[in-house]
């Protein structure tokens, strides 16, 4: 484990640096290509604890965004039950631009997997723009899992699927519905055990307490070089950059098993037009600073460029998937 401990440090320090990094030395640019917009300042929902994925691309984009309106940006991290703390204090509040929900593809199953969410994500929200897409693989520990590539794991796990739990950092996650979606396609009954995030599930897959986990790839990436996890497939539409060797679950013959994590960018309800327009002009327009691309795709992630309309049918699709996933895999809400 002392080894596993030093592996897992070094994704946490280059995610400080990189904030660091970020803030000194892209607000010069952002300040120079700033807008003149309404002033004062605007609230940053995170609802999540600080360090993860969605936290730290928070705070790159959030200082550069505002310098662009003119604003001040702040984060507030709201974490609690997977997100649904954070969200329904934003749905809650005036549609004026002051408060803003940044979260991710989570908050699409919730309410699917959760019992007391006490928010619609397609219907008392607007959405602004999906910021980033992030990538996922399907990972297993050597200590456990013996089968030298997908297809033979596939078919071990359609002979004894109890053989193979997987691991899931939290409800609603690629790492809840990709396994079950997977289990679905093989015919068998998936046994997913939920963690309180990816760094308890990391911990017992690489000690082999469980065999296999649907991780986000810049994540496990450090474990995968050193031996202590195997990469069997990736949930994405292509071969990744950082895994070129390790093939899609897509074309090893499931091609509707392709799942993407993302981040997102939402306002209360009733958001006026104008406001969410300029609100996504300054975040895309920040995304496509090459500094800015270059430090998000260092962290695993793909800056997106969508539209909010783009974005709305997007939310309302990745919603009825995960509602028809959880109702056949029988699922029931926690």
């Amino acid at each position: 484990m002392k080894n596993f401990a030093v592996a897992a440090a070094r994704p946490a320090l280059a995610r400080r640096r990189l904030i660091g990094a970020t803030l000194a030395g892209l607000t010069l640019q952002a300040a120079g290509a700033s807008a003149q917009g309404r002033g004062g300042v605007t609230r940053v929902v995170v609802p999540y604890a600080p360090g993860g994925t969605n936290d730290v691309t928070a705070r790159i984009l959030a200082p550069l965004v505002g310098e662009r309106l003119g604003q001040r940006w702040v984060i507030e991290n709201r974490s609690g039950a997977n997100g649904a703390i954070g969200a329904a204090a934003v749905a809650r509040t005036a549609p004026d631009g002051t408060t803003l929900l940044y979260a991710n593809d989570v908050l699409a199953a919730l309410k699917f997997v959760q019992r007391g969410v006490s928010f619609d994500i397609v219907t008392d929200f607007s959405p602004v723009v999906r910021a980033m897409t992030l990538d996922f693989v399907l990972v297993g520990s050597p200590r456990v899992v013996r089968q030298p590539d997908f297809a033979a794991l596939a078919e071990a796990i359609r002979r004894r699927p109890e053989d193979f739990p997987f691991a899931s950092s939290t409800l609603g996650a690629v790492g809840q519905l990709a396994p079950a979606a997977l289990a679905q396609q093989l015919g068998v009954q998936a046994t997913i055990i939920g963690y309180r995030g990816s760094g308890p599930a990391l911990n017992d897959l690489v000690a082999g307490n469980v065999a296999l986990g649907v991780l986000p790839v810049g994540l496990v990436m450090p474990m995968l070089r050193e031996g202590q996890l195997k990469a069997f497939a990736t949930t994405s539409a292509r071969r990744l950059r950082l895994v070129p060797d390790v093939p899609t679950i897509a074309e090893s013959g499931f091609p509707s098993m392709v799942f993407v994590g993302w981040n997102a960018i939402w306002g209360p309800a009733n958001l006026p037009a104008q406001t969410v327009s300029e609100l996504h002009r300054a975040i895309t327009d920040t995304l496509r600073v090459p500094a800015v691309h270059d430090r998000l795709v260092e962290l695993g992630t793909t800056p997106l460029f969508e539209s909010p309309a783009e974005f709305a049918e997007a939310l309302r699709q990745e919603t009825e998937r995960a509602r028809a996933i959880v109702e056949v895999a029988g699922i029931q809400p926690e």
